[in-house]
């Protein structure tokens, strides 16, 4: 895996919380969507990224430690990328169903359930603990597909 490809992801969500923060910050609804779209296709790459090196027996560490660093920043800016009005009603191509801002309680208690999967999963792989990278990386897939199942309209394919 080339370098770029190992921290792309990860410079595209450094410029975009440097330039505004937090993602609502003087975004329309629709530009808070495709933000929030361009951060959810980050922590994809990250993941992916883990698991492709996972997948070798013998993952770069270094690589690894980066993506769950990324993770970890992300998931706690999480629910700060769905302001109000920043739903499929302002941009069509967003999944993010209403349930998202009508049931705040479980958007938070799964935002924080992603939150602690992902911290434990970096604290793991920046002590280069091999061993715990896969149990980890597996709380947080579950951690992500969980909100997803709830929150996320699905294709219509």
């Amino acid at each position: 895996m080339s370098r770029y490809k190992a921290f792309g992801p990860l410079l595209l969500s450094g410029a975009i919380l440097m330039a505004g923060g937090s993602v609502a910050a003087g975004l329309t609804g629709a530009e808070a969507a495709k933000a929030r779209i361009d951060h959810m296709k980050g922590q994809g790459a990250a993941m992916k990224a883990i698991a492709e090196h996972l997948k070798t027996g013998a993952p770069d560490m270094s690589v690894v430690k980066v993506q769950a660093a990324k993770l970890d920043a992300s998931s706690k800016e999480l629910t700060t990328w769905f302001p109000p009005g920043s739903g499929q009603s302002a941009y069509a191509k967003s999944k993010a169903l209403p349930v998202v801002w009508t049931d705040k309680a479980k958007f938070a208690e799964k935002a924080a359930t992603l939150r602690t999967a992902a911290a434990k999963l970096n604290a793991d792989a920046q002590a280069g603990s091999a061993a715990a990278i896969g149990p980890g990386f597996k709380a947080t897939g579950a951690a992500c597909k969980g909100c997803h199942e709830s929150f996320e309209a699905k294709d219509k394919t």
